[in-house]
């Protein structure tokens, strides 16, 4: 049978709103971060939910919350959807980080996949630990819907990942705080329902 999978990234939050990592920080949403998780519950109000699973993480809770309000699903939490841990780099701004370690800066902006943030997490490590708890959870609630709500970096690498992309170009998917990317999950595998909408094609 095949799932529905809605992954869900995170409302904005005073971090996001500053353009610094936020990684393992366990900071809530801004008032606009609310009105994205609204957005985002408002989206998947009509689409049965089965469950909403999130990251531990504050922000995601808070999203999930908005989510479950709307579609009456109970919440549980999925360790593995947890942020990217930026190390050092976690509350600094994208160029303090790279006047810190340009070299791991240049890396990790030109080739995520073989990037590791100093003192934090290999990025290829996220890719696969997001994407198989991405699988635990279709196999888990196989035919139904669901939403799993994670954070930017290990959306962007699942994503980039099924779309075949690959490179500098992991950063220029569309996933913006509230943003709701379906997946479909069927005998084991995922795909994207509508790439053109994270590659940045027309909504057709």
């Amino acid at each position: 049978m095949t799932g529905r999978l809605f992954l869900v990234r995170h409302g904005r939050t005073p971090l996001n709103a500053e353009g610094r990592f936020r990684g393992h920080r366990d900071v809530p949403l801004d008032e606009q971060g609310l009105a994205d998780a609204e957005r985002a519950a408002r989206q998947l109000a009509g689409v049965g939910l089965a469950a909403v699973i999130a990251s531990p993480l504050l922000r995601t809770r808070q999203t999930a919350e908005a989510i479950a309000a709307a579609t009456g699903a109970p919440i549980e939490i999925e360790p593995d959807l947890i942020d990217l841990d930026h190390g050092r780099w976690e509350a600094l701004t994208p160029e303090e980080a790279a006047e810190l370690d340009p070299e791991a800066f240049r890396r990790f902006r030109e080739d995520p996949r073989s990037a590791e943030a100093p003192g934090g997490e290999r990025l290829a490590d996220v890719e696969r630990r997001v994407l198989a708890a991405l699988r635990r959870i279709g196999e888990r609630f196989d035919g139904a819907a669901c939403a799993a709500v994670s954070h930017e970096i290990p959306i962007r690498l699942a994503i980039a990942r099924l779309a075949g992309v690959d490179g500098a170009a992991v950063w220029e998917l569309l996933v913006p705080t509230g943003a709701v990317v379906e997946l479909r999950y069927e005998a084991g595998g995922l795909a994207l329902a509508r790439p053109e909408l994270v590659l940045g094609g027309p909504a057709g």
